[in-house]
C-alpha cells in the first residue's frame, strides 16, 4: 500500500525549477480546469516526485506529477542527487510529495498574431537532498510530533558532545527527531523546571526558562493522553561543536482542535505484545532484515515491529539509518 509522505525541509516558498514544462502543457493546463484565466493564473498544489529508472535518457530521472498529470522533470543534475532518497521512500511504500507553485497564461504567437499560445511554469518547495528526510528513527514510544513553527535554540549542547558528535551528518546539518521532557534542574539555592531535549533517548540540551514555560503545558497535556512529545529539529556542527534548533509551535499557537485530537504515531512495542495479523495467519511468517550502517548500534535483542507496522521513510536510507522491511 502506497502512502503519502511530505518531504521535510519545506520552507513555504517554491524556488526549485522543473524542467521540460513545454512538453507537458496539456497536463499543466488540466490543473486549472474551468477556472483558467488567459491573462494569468497561479495555484498551489501537491507535487509527487517519482523516480523513473526506466527512462531512456536518464536512469536518475525524477518525474513531477500534480493531481495525476505529468508536468515535467527535475533538472538532470538535481535528479541525480534526489533520486536515491526518493527511490528509497518508494521502495518502502511511500510517495514523496512537496508543495508546488504552478503559473500559466496565454500569450500572443509571434508567428501568428491571431493565435494564442499557452505557457506554463512549475516550481517546487524542495529542500536540499540531505534535508528532505531526518537521519534518525522516530521515537520508539507512542508519540505526537508538534506542528512546525519558529526555530527555538537549545542550550547546553556542549555537555553532550560525546553523544552528539556521532549524530552530526557529513553535510554539517541534518533534520532529526527530538523528544521533549520535563526535568527538575537543581541550582545552588533553588530548583527550576525546564524542558530537556533528547535525541535517540539521550539528553542533548535544554530549552531556556522562558521557552520551557511555553512548552511544559503541552508536554503535560499530551502526557495525560498517553503520548510522548516529539518535534523536528535541525542538528548542525561537527565532532567538536554542535547546535540544535527545534522547529515547533508554542502552546499558545496550537488550536483547540489539535489539542483535543493530536495526531499520534505508534511506537515500538515488545515482540511478545504484538499479535499476528490476518495476513500472517495465512502466509509464511515474515522475516525482518536489518541494514545497520558502520558505527550505529544494533537493534535491541528480540526486537520486532508491532502489529500493522509499515516501513517508515523517516528511518532514513543507509548509510544514514536503519532500514528493515518484511518479506512474506
Amino acid at each position: 500500500m502506497t502512502r503519502l509522505f511530505d518531504l521535510w525541509g519545506q520552507r513555504g516558498w517554491c524556488d526549485q525549477e522543473v524542467a521540460g514544462e513545454s512538453n507537458y502543457v496539456k497536463g499543466i493546463r488540466a490543473l486549472f480546469g474551468r477556472d483558467f484565466k488567459p491573462y494569468g493564473n497561479e495555484i498551489m498544489v501537491q507535487a509527487h516526485l517519482l523516480p523513473e529508472p526506466s527512462n531512456n535518457f536518464d536512469r536518475n530521472a525524477v518525474k513531477v506529477v500534480c493531481s495525476g498529470h505529468h508536468v515535467g522533470y527535475l533538472p538532470k543534475e538535481q535528479a541525480a542527487l534526489y533520486s536515491p532518497v526518493l527511490t528509497a521512500l518508494l521502495d518502502q511504500g511511500w510517495t514523496p510529495q512537496v508543495q508546488a507553485r504552478v503559473w500559466a497564461e496565454e500569450r500572443e504567437d509571434w508567428d501568428n498574431p491571431r493565435r494564442r499560445t499557452f505557457v506554463g511554469s512549475v516550481r517546487l518547495d524542495l529542500a536540499e537532498p540531505h534535508m528532505i528526510v531526518p537521519t534518525n528513527m522516530p521515537p520508539p514510544e507512542l508519540h505526537t510530533v508538534l506542528p512546525t513553527g519558529r526555530a527555538v535554540q537549545v542550550s547546553g549542547e556542549e555537555k553532550y558532545m560525546a553523544h552528539l558528535a556521532a549524530l552530526v551528518s557529513g553535510q554539517g546539518e541534518s533534520w532529526v527527531y527530538v523528544t521533549l521532557h520535563e526535568v527538575e534542574i537543581q541550582r545552588a539555592r533553588s530548583t527550576r523546571t525546564l524542558v530537556e531535549v533528547r535525541i535517540n533517548g539521550a539528553a542533548a540540551g535544554t530549552l531556556s526558562p522562558a521557552t520551557s514555560d511555553e512548552i511544559l503545558p503541552v508536554i503535560t497535556h499530551l502526557s495525560g493522553k498517553g503520548l510522548a512529545t516529539a518535534a523536528r529539529a535541525i542538528l548542525k556542527g561537527n565532532r567538536v561543536k554542535a547546535d540544535i534548533s527545534v522547529k515547533m509551535s508554542k502552546a499558545s499557537e496550537l488550536s483547540d482542535a489539535w489539542l483535543d485530537a493530536p495526531p499520534s504515531a505508534a511506537g515500538v512495542v515488545p515482540a511478545t505484545a504484538a499479535k499476528p495479523s490476518a495476513v500472517q495467519d495465512v502466509v509464511t511468517a515474515p522475516t525482518w532484515r536489518f541494514v545497520v550502517p558502520p558505527g550505529w548500534p544494533a537493534p535491541p535483542a528480540g526486537w520486532l515491529p508491532p502489529e500493522g507496522w509499515q516501513p517508515d521513510p523517516t528511518w532514513s536510507p543507509a548509510p544514514q539509518g536503519w532500514q528493515f522491511w518484511v518479506r512474506t
